[in-house]
C-alpha cells in the first residue's frame, strides 16, 4: 500500500514539473489467498486468542500481506486479521465481555504481493459466536429405583462466569456396560436453576449421562456431560 502511495506522489511531481508521466501497466492478478476462519467459536473464558492462519495458496502468490474484516450483522465491524509478509497467521482476540453474539461475516480487506500485484481473496467467510455450556449429571440408588440429576450450566460473558441455565433443554442418556451404543431415557427440561430430576425403577447398572442441545435463540452452544455409572 505504501509502495503504491509513493508511485502516485512520484507521478503527480513528475506532471507539475511539465513533464509527461508514462503510465505504469495495470496490475494484474497475482494467484489467490485464503484464511482458515473457525465456523463455530464457544466462549466460555473471559479471553480467548484464537490463531487464524492463511491458506498454503498465499504462499505461492507470493502475499506481500492480506486482511480479511470481521462484521457482527446488527452492530457493525468487530475486528480484523492481518497476515503480513513473513507472518502467515495473526491471533483473533476475543474478550467475553465484548464479543456481540450471532453469525459473524468476514469481508476480504485486500491482498497484494510485493509488486502491488492484487491477491485475488476467498470469501467472505462465517464464524457462529456462541456461549459455552457444560452439563452434569448424577445418579443414586435406592433399592429397585433411580434418581437421575442433571445440572446445567451456560457462560455468562458480562459476569465472566459460568452461571445456572434456565429452561436448558436436553436429554438424559444411558449406556449398558460392554456396549457402544447411548439411548434415550427421558428428556430434560430445567427449572429456573438449570437442574432436573428425574425417578425410575430398574435394577440394571448403567452409564448415564446428559446431553444439552443448543440453545433455540442461538445463543448458546449444546454440551455433552461426563458419564457416571450406577
Amino acid at each position: 500500500m505504501i509502495r503504491r502511495l509513493t508511485a502516485l506522489t512520484a507521478t503527480i511531481g513528475l506532471a507539475v514539473a511539465g513533464l509527461t508521466a508514462i503510465a505504469a501497466p495495470t496490475a494484474t492478478a497475482a494467484g489467490t489467498c485464503s484464511a482458515y476462519i473457525p465456523s463455530r467459536v464457544s466462549i466460555g473464558q473471559p479471553y480467548r486468542g484464537i490463531t487464524i492462519r492463511a491458506g498454503s495458496n498465499c504462499q505461492s502468490a507470493q502475499m506481500d500481506w492480506a486482511a480479511w474484516e470481521a462484521y457482527h450483522p446488527t452492530q457493525g465491524y468487530q475486528t480484523s486479521v492481518l497476515f503480513d509478509y513473513p507472518s502467515f497467521s495473526d491471533t483473533w482476540d476475543l474478550y467475553s465481555w465484548d464479543a456481540p453474539l450471532g453469525r459473524w461475516q468476514w469481508r476480504p480487506a485486500g491482498a497484494y504481493d510485493a509488486n502491488s500485484n492484487e491477491i485475488y481473496q476467498y470469501g467472505p467467510y462465517y464464524t457462529d459466536v456462541r456461549l459455552s455450556s457444560y452439563g452434569r449429571v448424577t445418579a443414586t440408588r435406592s433399592g429397585s429405583r433411580v434418581v437421575v440429576r442433571t445440572a446445567a450450566a451456560r457462560y455468562w460473558g458480562a459476569g465472566e462466569k459460568f452461571v445456572g441455565w434456565a429452561y436448558a433443554r436436553g436429554q438424559i442418556q444411558y449406556r449398558t456396560p460392554g456396549t457402544s451404543t447411548w439411548r434415550g431415557l427421558k428428556d430434560v427440561y430445567s427449572n429456573s436453576s438449570g437442574t432436573y430430576s428425574y425417578t425410575y425403577p430398574t435394577s440394571a447398572a448403567r452409564y448415564y449421562r446428559v446431553v444439552l442441545y443448543d440453545a433455540a435463540n442461538k445463543t448458546i452452544w449444546g454440551s455433552t456431560s461426563p458419564q457416571v455409572y450406577r
